[in-house]
């Protein structure tokens, strides 16, 4: 179990341009990473693309505009952007004040770009960075190159909009499908004050949550940790776990990485091969670990 504030961590400077701090590496996780994402104001970041990885940006305050795939998206606190592998993109923060955003990469592939850790790619990258930003290009000498994938980028204004799928013992509203991307779904959790969710362990993806609002405990393996907004938690792939909303309503944004291909092809089909057995332990206080 990973616990941490997203506020803290390691802190990578990209060549004066940006600054990441860690708070999921590559080298604790199968496919994940995850980093908060400060642009200055008024910086206009390199247009680049990446050949290993889709990404997602949640921004947690500041304005901007976020360039990819021919379009230029505005965006603020809550916003949501998906980028498939091989998308050209680009941040340009608010002239008037920095942009902060959760950047997610799900890697699509275990070598994931060949680099150890996180701050081993970006002292790799860090110079191609300053050359694509100085230049306004993104084909500069080394810099990642890839056919783009068919997934069509997402902007997402508003996440309490969505299908929403009930799990008894929690809702879950799904902004991005397994089928709009490679080896993802994202998704927002909420559990009731006073609900305590069954027992369940994944075999096929590793969860981040990030809380988004009330307070609560996380449960993973035989660790626990009580949660409010701005906290991260990972939950490793095949771990048991279960969350807690104790004195009041708790939400969170969660990040599915599927390691290994998916027995569903949709989340929907996923919910309805699960969702009633799970259920029917959550009424019956059934401590057993299920899907």
């Amino acid at each position: 179990m990973i616990h941490r504030h997203y506020q803290k961590g390691p802190v990578l400077n990209v060549a004066g341009l940006n600054e990441m701090i860690v708070l999921i590496d590559r080298t604790e996780s199968e496919l994940t990473e995850v980093a908060l994402n400060t642009w200055r104001a008024g910086l206009v970041g390199p247009p680049h693309s990446h050949d290993q990885k889709e990404q997602i940006f949640y921004v947690t305050s500041g304005k901007g505009v976020v360039k990819a795939s021919a379009q230029a998206f505005d965006v603020g606190p809550g916003h949501l952007i998906y980028l498939p592998v091989g998308v050209e993109h680009q941040t340009v923060a608010d002239k008037k004040e920095a942009l902060h955003y959760l950047l997610f990469n799900v890697f699509s592939n275990a070598e994931k770009e060949g680099h150890g850790s996180y701050a081993e790619h970006i002292e790799k990258v860090k110079q191609i960075r300053r050359q694509q930003a100085d230049s306004g290009r993104s084909r500069v000498k080394n810099a990642e190159r890839s056919a783009v994938s068919d997934k069509p980028v997402k902007h997402i204004a508003d996440i309490k909009k969505g299908v929403v799928f009930d799990f008894g013992s929690n809702s879950t509203r799904l902004l991005l499908d397994r089928s709009e991307t490679d080896r993802f779904e994202m998704v927002v959790v909420t559990w009731p004050k006073g609900n305590r969710g069954a027992m369940v362990a994944h075999k096929e993806k590793e969860q981040t949550f990030f809380v988004l609002s009330g307070s609560g405990i996380v449960i993973v393996g035989e660790e626990q940790a009580t949660v409010r907004p701005g906290d991260i938690v990972f939950v490793p792939r095949n771990t048991p776990h279960t969350t807690e909303a104790v004195r009041e309503d708790l939400s969170y944004l969660c990040l599915n990485t599927h390691c290994v291909e998916p027995v569903d092809a949709s989340f929907e089909q996923m919910y309805n091969r699960i969702a009633p057995g799970r259920i029917d332990r959550w009424k019956k206080g059934d401590d057993s670990v299920g899907d």
